[in-house]
């Protein structure tokens, strides 16, 4: 199983990041993996955006039944002023069906550096 095609057809994965506290949260989110890396797309008040930007580390799991895929690495935040937002943001709107942000205006992206596979 290629982790990427794994993670790129779930629909939903668990977005989990450092907290000011050193617990972890971990949240439910949207998810699209384009040339390597893994995009959650959030809102940038949001405690995981801001956890991001102090942290600059998240990890991504998703699962059908038995099979699985957690990816780890250095995170970091893309705005709307970065090359990478439009086309990335095009890619939630078009794998999602929808014209709407839902008041999304920042991306999460994870470059990564551990890769766990289970089937």
């Amino acid at each position: 199983m290629e982790w990427d095609a794994f993670l790129s057809e779930r629909p939903l994965a668990v977005l989990a990041t450092v907290g000011r506290d050193g617990y972890a949260h971990a949240v439910p989110v949207e998810v699209l993996v384009r040339d390597g890396k893994v995009y959650a797309w959030v809102e940038g008040g949001s405690v995981k955006a801001g956890n991001v930007g102090r942290s600059g580390k998240a990890s991504m799991l998703s699962y059908k039944g038995n099979a699985g895929t957690l990816v780890r690495g250095p995170a970091r935040l893309i705005n709307a002023e970065d090359p990478m937002y439009e086309p990335v943001s095009r890619g939630f709107l078009s794998k999602y069906e929808r014209e709407e942000t839902f008041g999304n205006d920042t991306l999460i992206e994870i470059t990564p550096e551990r890769i766990a596979v289970w089937e």
